[in-house]
């Protein structure tokens, strides 16, 4: 009863992080603009894939904003695809959203890396692509303490990169949230992240651009948080510019949190932008992603992080957070949904 009791108690404390004030920072002033480019964009209709959660907040928020086309009169989100693995979540988001593009119910990792294993759900996700953001909310870390290096996560979100070239999306955004987490890291994973930064830092420019950082092996150590949005970014580099895009990260943001329940760790929110470089039928160009690579990887480097915590101590910051978030929080009252 008291693992029970502990794993209820873990998921309640993640699922109300999405209604805390670190949270609504980066919505308001991470991910709406970049929706609003593509509101624009797509003349309206920006087609946008989700790890919404039960509370669907993201969903909602950008709805809220004008920046989602909705049907009220038929309850639908037309350009809307979500995916929840939870039967119980799913239910609630299906019944408080109406009708979607898509709804699928189960792991977007198993679905997009065991394919074999998920026909029907890995066609219905394979075949909606592509989205102009992709909101890879992830509750836990991206390689956690039992699994290799090379881990699923990482493999799905190689998927997608893949999926989005071979449906010819010329330019698109991923939000990518993970936990920073060293006490249950995957430290095989962290050594090789590791030494894929000291041999970047072999190049002259890069170790310009690198500045006053501690060495990789130190940083690991001292502030693991950076090592992590440094590395985790910058692999997403390697992957894409082999997958026909140039990557670059327009905004990433930190915060930590202490759950009852566990010890201290930080939250990184990442958004990431990538450009075609290729279109999926032409052949792999060598130099090109490589320069496109060379090129994202300085950017990274010259990058800083938001410190969230700091930017919402002000009264008067917090109280605007307050009130762009009312109209979400007053229509979850009103569907008498608690998180």
């Amino acid at each position: 009863m008291s693992s029970f009791r502990d794993i209820e108690r873990r998921r309640k404390g993640a699922k109300s992080s999405y209604r805390d004030a670190k949270k609504h920072y980066v919505r308001l002033n991470g991910w709406l603009p970049i929706f609003r480019e593509y509101f624009k964009l797509r003349s309206g209709e920006p087609r946008y894939l989700t790890l919404c959660a039960k509370d669907a907040i993201d969903i909602r928020y950008f709805r809220h904003k004008g920046l989602l086309p909705y049907d009220s009169e038929q309850k639908a989100f037309p350009t809307v695809a979500f995916i929840e693995r939870d039967p119980q979540d799913y239910a609630s988001i299906a019944e408080g959203l109406g009708t979607t593009k898509l709804a699928i119910r189960g792991d977007l990792e198993e679905i997009l890396v065991k394919p074999e294993e998920n026909i029907e759900n890995s066609a219905l996700l394979r075949g909606s692509f592509p989205y102009d953001v992709i909101n890879l909310d992830f509750t836990g870390q991206v390689v956690r303490e039992d699994d290799p290096p090379y881990s699923q996560t990482i493999q799905a979100i190689e998927k997608i990169i893949e999926l989005q070239n071979a449906a010819d999306c010329e330019r698109w955004h991923m939000f990518l949230t993970f936990q920073a987490r060293p006490e249950t890291a995957n430290h095989e994973a962290d050594d090789q992240l590791r030494d894929i930064l000291e041999g970047n830092l072999r190049n002259p420019d890069s170790q310009a651009a690198y500045g006053t950082r501690l060495p990789p092996a130190e940083l690991i150590r001292e502030e693991y948080a950076e090592f992590l949005r440094v590395g985790v970014t910058k692999f997403l580099a390697s992957s894409s510019s082999n997958r026909g895009y140039a990557s670059r990260l327009t905004g990433s943001y930190s915060y930590p949190r202490n759950p009852e329940w566990g010890g201290l760790y930080h939250i990184l929110k990442l958004i990431v932008e990538f450009e075609a470089i290729r279109p999926a039928t032409a052949l792999p160009n060598p130099h090109r992603a490589r320069a496109a690579y060379e090129d994202s990887v300085q950017q990274i480097f010259r990058s800083t992080v938001i410190d969230v915590s700091a930017a919402v101590r002000n009264a008067k910051v917090q109280q605007a957070l307050a009130d762009d978030f009312k109209p979400v929080l007053d229509e979850l009252q009103q569907q008498n949904i608690i998180g």
